[in-house]
This record gives structure tokens, C-alpha cells and sequence, in this order.
């Protein structure tokens, strides 16, 4: 390895770091994908990655160029072009500006046809060209001829079977699922696939979108403007060429680095100083897609590499603890630990468990191009996750990737059989037999754990702890306190406490172990692994008193599941699924048990709060808070709402009296925008989804209609005749709609809105993983327990003027006292709703990570936004 090498590598380490790792705080998952755009030396018109990670693109002047990943430069190919695509290794397809389409061999470019304004190929051998007319045609390698198949296409990208995906000249999208083709929503101008399956394109408006199979609908990845062609790398990761040339990607194409710790010493990081490679890059030229070639006046280098500033823990070397804790009221001293629980080094033992055989391998992590909120994994090696939404996700090796499990959870746990346990956002408790969802009677509780010996502890969210009883019919309380646990493998509970200390409960009362964090797994070796406050993934020592750092460069964990063999699994902070080891395991069944699986989450019965570990990075709610105030420069407010993608919008009449205006609040300027709408109906109900459609009534009493983010109808649903009086949009985008008092819901990839149940509802409000709640038809607020709504707090009747709803699970009300309406939210743990006291507010919805937005319009027209 040269030097220059070894230099490149740090470098590029240092840039990738900085890159996932921004000053500034990465949103929710359910607003605009928000990712973190590097620019890359060189311009280009056209760009394509293949599933193996090899990029080209094509300059201003029509030269191909190919990325080097070992060398991090691009590298000059011959030829004129004016597209390109990836292909099986080092034969990219590529497109002449006269519509000749070649394929490099190796030596020389070989002319296959002409008339043809686009080529497709993956590394399965596939190959798609569509000609100027439109036909589509596929490559016969054993015949060396075009076969024309059935559909039309003006750009062509292929997915991970095959199959096409086309965008026809006027922008509409489809895909072809090896029988038929499939209209899919939305306008693009490209389209590329990802090795992860992730579907990418450029909308009209230059904007970079991806595709949200749950939604069925393109979501926003915010970063750059002006996007001209895109491409996908091998874990999804969006590439583009934006106006003027620049290339952009969220993913550098580098190859994985090993992560070592060696004797429970971190190294310390020191990079050397930035040197980039000088090399011929794509010439600096802008130009349109179809520029006339040019004679290169020159190659431009790249621009020097320079790490960014990054708020990513430093790794510091050896075993780091935090500072002394002083002892609690209960007289706990810091000092108290125990040695680490390790399992036998092997032998000819018959009855001893591998997977509690404690791994003596360097831990190296292997991004899985995969995302989650949270994953667990049982002592068999089954990895489940959960996503923003609550949905479940069940880990395939050999498809490697996540795939849909039933049910919705906000916790999750997984046994020894492979079988997942969790908690529903109403705190209720579930296990799966193998072939269904059943219900724990009377368990509530607000985080699960399952120790090796199949001992299933919960902790509720004042802190106690219980254990499930033999008998699997009750949950019994033991000694312990915390919110957050998980158990070793011999049934002792491990825990955090609402201030961030870790326990160990095998006493009482528990034991302080000298570290704050905000997350804690143990494997069924007895490694314990946390996150720490700080956001180190942090490993306990043998002494049993300290932790020590694990690095995972380039990523800032956020928790952590520890599987067999004590190899963690990592889920980062900007939702990236880390593996340390991929189990062998007998997948044969998952997707029978998964198809096969009755019943379900919602259950029946008590309830309970759900909480999290406090962050000093979240927002976080007071008794008073501290607002921002924006002008709208409106009249009147008639509605607003924090659509899916975070966006925050209001409806009404301007100060010059003219027409109603919709305004979108532009997170940079800090200034309210108009929305220039097509639609020249009112929005006075209305929400916004994840991929910027708005669903209104207009001034419908029968229908709903689905717009595009400026206005054009894009489907029209009929409803039941009546007062559409309120509309939202749930994190899965599942609609509902208040027609009269009767509420209905529109499921995702269904055709028809269809009656939700009985009860009286004036306005509805979707917070996590579904939990829905309501203002009935004499404003009480209730929340549906999965059979009925029920008043909260319970046995009283709290009237509210408006009601919002996060996806973190906050819950704020409006409510009149006296001859002022006052800002309220909800406090699972007390049951009750605590007040603000220092806003005024009438109309409130709330943002993913739970600040709300407020007016009150009895004093201005002014929209007042919770400070981080």
C-alpha cells in the first residue's frame, strides 16, 4: 500500500465522517429525507452507478469517465457520448448524441444500434434501450439482437430483478413487475436504481425524490436545487448532476473500513494532512444534457479535500468513564460493580450454547443499505426492526435485506425461538406464538427486554420493573427502577434511569455503574453494550466498572442490539442499520410465518404511556416554552398543518383582501412563502404528504381530492355526501376524514375511503405508530384504545378548540379558559394535560420531533414555532 494510498483512504475517512455527521439536527424520518450532499471534482451531464458500486458519467464535452474507488478520482475513458449506464464490470452502455448506442468491450466501444435516446443495464447481463419513437426494446446476448418488449420509455433504469422502470417524454412514471405495467405517481425528468432497490428521480422541478413503497409515494431528499440526471449507489444512496454540472453524492463509493478495538483500547484517529490527487477530472463546463461535443481544452483537477468541521464524538484511546456520580438519596455508592459475565471459551461441553460463546474477533461493521428506528435480535440470530412509523421489519440474509413482518410495535424484543415481543403505542404488551400476535391480559408497561435464560422484564414508565411469570399469564413486580431495560443472561436486569444512569438491578437496590446513556442491550454472551449520552457506542469492561468506546466511524450510533457471540448491531442516527455479523440462521419459514400470522397489535384493555430516555438533543417539554414568531402577512388564518414532510403550511386571506393564499414556511429564510396552486378552491380542510401532494375538500361535500404540491388534481375519491368538517394524514398514509361526525380512513394502496367506526368525532389528530386521537362531537378529546375512543384523561371531559399530533408521540390541545384559549400537552405518565403557561394558542400541530406550531388568531394573524 502506498502512501499516497494510505494518505487517500484518511482523507476520504475524514470527509465521509464529516459528511454523515452535519452541525446541524438531522430531522425525523418521516420529514423530507434530509441527507448530506458532498460534491464531487468535475462536472457532467449524465451519471449512473451499478449495484456493485461502479460509477460513470458523461462531461460537458461528451468524454466518459469512470470513478476509481481505490484511488478516489475519476479516470478518462474514450469516446463521445451524451448518456452512459453501468453495466457487468468494466463494459459500460453509453449513447451518442446522434442516438448511437455502444458497449464497451474492454478495448473499444462497438456500435449495437441507432435511434436511441436512452440504455439501461444492471450486472445480471440485462439491457434496455428505448428508441426515438418510444419502443423499448432488450438485449439478446446469445442472438446479439434488440427484442422489442411491451411499453414505451424516454429514460430507463433497472431494478435489482430486472425489470424496468421508464419515464415516458411527458414525465409520467411506470414500472414493470415481469407481467404487466404499473402507473406510478408523479412527474420525472430521470430515474436511476439503487443496489438496495431504492428508486430515485428528478422531479419536474429539478428536485431529487425517492420512492416510499409504504406510501406509494415519492418522498423529497432535500440538499440541492436544480438536478439534471441522477443516479443510485449500491445502499440507495442518491447521486446527482445539478445545474451547471456539479456532481453530488450522499454516498461515497469507498471500501468499508475496518473498525478494531483491540485489548478495550480505542485508537486514537489522527489523519494526516488532506493531500488530494491531482488527476484529470470531467471538464468544468456547464451545459444541457444533449450539449454538442467539444474539444477538451484540458482536464481541471479537483479540488483539494477538506475535512469538514464535525459534532461527531472524538475517540478517545483506552477505557473512558464518566465523571464520579455522586451516591443517590438511597445512599447507591458509584464505586459498586461486578466482573463482566463471559461464557466458556468452548470445549466438548454438548449442552453449551454457541451463541453464548463470547466472539474473540475484531468488530467490523457492514452497513446493510438498510434503515430502522430500532432493531432487536434473539439468542437464535433473528434480527427484527421497527421503522419511525412502528411498522416491524424481519432481517433475510440471503436477500439481505429488511423484509415486512405484521404488526405495529414501539418497542420490540425477540426470544430465543426467533419470536418478537413488543409494546403498541398504548403501552400494551404482545408476544408471537410462531403463527400469531397475542395479547399479554393486563400487562402494560413501556420498555421490554428478554434475557438468554427466556426471563421477559418490563419497565413501565414511572420506572418499575416486572417479570413475566411462568405461566406467561402476568407480569409480577420485581425489585429494580428505570425506563429503559434490558436483561443478562441470567435473568439480572440491567437498566437506565430517567437522569441517564446505567444499573445493574441484582440487588436492591440496583447498582450504579459510573456511565450515563440512552440506550443498553446485552447478548446472550453477557456483553453489554450502551450508547452513551455522549453517542459513543460504549462496551462494558471485565471489571465491570467501565466502558469502553467501540468506534463506528463515519456514523454516530444511536442504539444498539447485541446478538449471539456478543457482535452488536448498530442503528445510527441518521437511521442506518450497522452489522457487526449476519447470524446463520434457517430462513426457510419467515415469509410463511410472516404471510401466515393472525391476529394483531392493537389488543384490548388497560393503557399506558410509552417514554423515552431524555436527550439533550431533543426537544424537550416545560412548562414554558420558548417561541419564535413569524408574520404571515394574512388577514385571516383559516387552517394550517405540519404536513408528513415537516413542511408547515397555512391557509388564508392576505392583507390586500384579494384571493386566499396557501403560504409554506421556508426552514432557511424564515419567511412564509405562497404557494402558487392550480387549484382554485379552498383548503380550509386540508393536510400535506410525505411526498408534497396536498388532500383537501376544496369546496367539495362528496369528495376528496389528491393534488400535487402546486395544485393539479391528481385523483379525485368520492366520500359520503355530508360536512367534511376535518382531514389528516397518518406516518404509514393511511388518510382520515371527518364527514359529519362519522369518521373514514383511505389505507395505503386501497381505492376507497371506508367508515372507521361509530363515534361521534368533530377533528382527528394521527400521532406514532398510528395512536389516534379525536375531539368528538362536543369537543371532548379521547384516544382510541383499538376498539373504542376513550376521554382523557380517563373519567373526565376535557373540551379542546384543536388538537395536534407527532410522530415522537407528543399530544397538544387547545383549550378555552376563561376568555383566552391556552396551550396544553398531553403527559401520558400523570395522565393529564399540563399547561403552557406562558402562549395563547387556538390552532396547534406538531412537527416529528414534538414541537408544535401555534396561532391564535383572536389576537393576529402571526404563527409562532417551540425553539429547539
Amino acid at each position: 500500500m502506498t502512501l499516497l494510498f494510505m494518505r487517500s483512504c484518511v482523507v476520504l475517512l475524514c470527509i465521509a465522517f464529516a459528511t454523515i455527521h452535519p452541525i446541524s439536527h438531522l430531522h425525523a424520518q418521516n420529514s423530507p429525507a434530509s441527507q448530506n450532499w458532498t460534491r464531487l471534482p468535475g462536472t457532467a451531464v449524465d451519471i449512473s452507478i451499478n449495484s456493485d458500486g461502479q460509477a460513470y458519467v458523461v462531461a460537458p464535452d461528451g468524454t466518459p469517465w469512470r470513478w476509481d474507488a481505490e484511488e478516489q478520482r475519476w479516470r478518462k475513458m474514450s469516446g463521445d457520448f451524451v448518456r452512459i449506464s453501468a453495466a457487468e464490470g468494466n463494459r459500460p452502455w453509453a449513447v451518442s448524441s446522434d442516438g448511437v448506442v455502444y458497449r464497451y468491450n474492454g478495448l473499444w466501444w462497438e456500435n449495437k444500434d441507432t435511434d436511441v435516446v436512452d440504455v439501461a443495464a444492471d450486472t445480471l447481463g440485462n439491457v434496455y434501450i428505448a428508441k426515438v419513437d418510444g419502443a423499448l426494446k432488450k438485449w439478446n446476448p446469445l442472438r446479439s439482437e434488440w427484442r422489442q418488449v411491451d411499453g414505451t420509455a424516454y429514460r430507463i433504469a433497472l431494478d435489482m430483478t430486472g425489470n424496468p422502470w421508464a419515464v415516458a417524454r411527458d414525465g409520467r412514471v411506470r414500472s414493470f413487475d415481469g407481467k404487466d405495467w404499473i402507473n406510478m405517481p408523479g412527474r420525472a425528468t430521470d430515474i436511476a436504481i439503487g443496489g438496495n432497490n431504492a428508486v430515485v428521480i428528478v422531479d419536474a422541478e429539478g428536485q431529487i425524490r425517492m420512492w416510499d413503497p409504504a406510501r406509494r409515494s415519492w418522498r423529497i431528499v432535500a440538499g440541492v436545487d436544480g438536478a439534471k440526471a441522477t443516479a443510485a449507489a449500491p445502499d440507495g444512496g442518491p447521486w446527482a448532476v445539478i445545474e451547471g454540472g456539479a456532481i453530488m453524492a450522499t454516498t461515497l463509493l469507498v471500501a468499508p473500513e475496518k473498525i478494531k478495538t483491540e485489548k478495550g483500547r480505542a485508537p486514537q484517529s489522527r489523519a494526516p494532512q488532506a493531500v488530494a490527487p491531482v488527476e484529470n477530472a470531467p471538464e468544468a463546463v456547464a451545459s444541457g444534457v444533449a450539449a454538442t461535443p467539444i474539444s477538451p481544452p484540458g482536464a481541471v483537477p479537483p479540488p483539494p479535500a477538506v475535512a469538514a468541521p464535525s459534532s461527531a464524538p472524538v475517540p478517545v484511546p483506552g477505557i473512558v468513564s464518566a465523571s464520579d456520580v455522586s451516591a443517590d438519596a438511597a445512599g447507591n455508592g458509584a464505586s459498586q460493580g461486578a466482573s463482566r459475565t463471559v461464557a466458556p471459551s468452548g470445549g466438548n461441553d454438548p449442552v453449551l450454547d454457541p451463541a453464548t460463546i463470547t466472539t474473540s474477533e475484531d468488530i467490523t461493521f457492514t452497513d446493510t443499505r438498510q434503515t430502522a428506528k430500532v432493531v432487536s435480535i434473539g439468542r437464535d440470530g433473528s434480527v427484527f426492526g421497527l421503522d419511525a412509523g412502528g411498522s416491524i421489519y424481519r432481517w433475510s440474509n440471503s436477500r439481505r435485506r429488511f423484509e415486512d413482518f405484521p404488526g405495529t410495535l414501539v418497542r420490540i424484543a425477540v426470544d430465543a425461538d426467533g419470536n418478537p415481543w413488543g409494546i403498541s403505542t398504548l403501552g400494551r404488551v404482545f408476544r408471537h406464538t410462531g403463527n400469531l400476535w397475542k395479547q399479554i391480559p393486563g400487562a402494560t408497561g413501556s420498555d421490554i427486554a428478554i434475557g438468554g435464560d427466556g426471563s421477559v422484564v418490563i419497565a413501565d414508565a414511572s420506572g418499575n420493573l416486572s417479570k413475566l411469570n411462568d405461566t406467561m399469564t402476568r407480569f409480577d413486580r420485581i425489585p429494580g427502577q428505570g425506563i429503559s431495560v434490558a436483561v443478562a443472561p441470567e435473568g439480572t436486569p440491567w437498566t437506565i434511569r430517567s437522569d441517564g444512569l446505567v444499573q445493574r438491578c441484582d440487588t436492591s437496590p440496583c447498582k450504579i455503574i459510573r456511565q450515563r446513556a440512552k440506550n443498553i442491550s446485552i447478548g446472550p454472551d453477557g456483553s453489554v453494550y450502551v450508547v452513551s449520552d455522549t453517542q459513543f457506542l460504549m462496551r462494558l469492561a471485565a471489571n465491570g466498572e467501565d466502558f469502553e468506546v467501540v468506534l463506528t466511524p463515519g456514523h454516530i450510533p444511536e442504539s444498539v442490539a447485541v446478538g449471539p457471540n456478543g457482535f452488536p448491531w448498530v442503528v445510527t442516527k441518521d437511521t442506518h442499520v450497522l452489522a457487526s455479523k449476519f447470524f446463520d440462521r434457517d430462513e426457510q419459514a419467515d415469509r410463511r410465518i410472516a404471510a401466515s400470522t393472525a391476529g394483531d397489535t392493537t389488543g384490548s384493555g388497560n393503557t399506558a404511556a410509552v417514554v423515552d430516555i431524555p436527550s439533550d438533543n431533543a426537544f424537550t417539554f416545560s412548562k414554558n416554552i420558548t417561541f419564535e414568531t413569524f408574520t404571515t402577512d394574512l388577514n385571516t388564518v383559516d387552517a394550517m398543518t405540519v404536513g408528513q414532510n415537516d413542511g408547515f403550511y397555512i391557509f388564508g386571506s392576505p392583507l390586500s383582501q384579494g384571493a386566499k393564499q396557501l403560504l409554506k414556511f421556508n426552514t432557511k429564510t424564515k419567511k412564509f412563502e405562497q404557494v402558487s396552486l392550480s387549484f382554485s378552491q379552498d383548503l380550509i380542510v386540508f393536510d400535506v404528504a410525505s411526498d408534497d401532494s396536498i388532500w383537501t375538500n376544496g369546496n367539495s361535500s362528496s369528495s376528496i381530492y389528491r393534488l400535487s404540491s402546486n395544485g393539479t388534481v391528481q385523483r379525485t375519491y368520492s366520500v359520503t355526501s355530508g360536512n367534511i368538517r376535518d382531514l389528516s394524514i397518518g406516518s404509514d398514509g393511511t388518510v382520515y376524514v371527518v364527514i359529519d361526525d362519522r369518521l373514514y380512513h383511505l389505507k395505503p394502496g386501497t381505492n376507497a375511503f371506508t367508515k372507521f367506526n361509530n363515534d361521534d368525532v368533530r377533528k382527528v389528530a394521527v400521532g406514532r405508530a398510528g395512536d389516534l386521537w379525536i375531539a368528538d362531537a362536543n369537543n371532548i378529546v379521547q384516544q382510541f384504545t383499538g376498539t373504542r375512543f376513550e376521554n382523557r384523561p380517563l373519567g373526565q371531559s376535557t373540551k379542546i378548540e384543536d388538537i395536534g399530533a407527532g410522530s415522537d408521540g407528543s399530544i397538544y390541545v387547545t383549550v378555552l379558559d376563561g376568555n383566552a384559549y391556552v396551550l396544553k400537552k398531553w403527559n401520558a405518565t400523570n395522565s393529564s394535560f399540563d399547561k403552557v403557561n406562558n402562549i395563547n394558542a387556538d390552532k396547534v400541530d406538531v412537527l416529528s420531533d414534538g414541537r408544535p406550531w401555534i396561532t391564535d388568531t383572536n389576537s393576529n394573524t402571526d404563527a409562532k414555532r417551540a425553539k429547539d
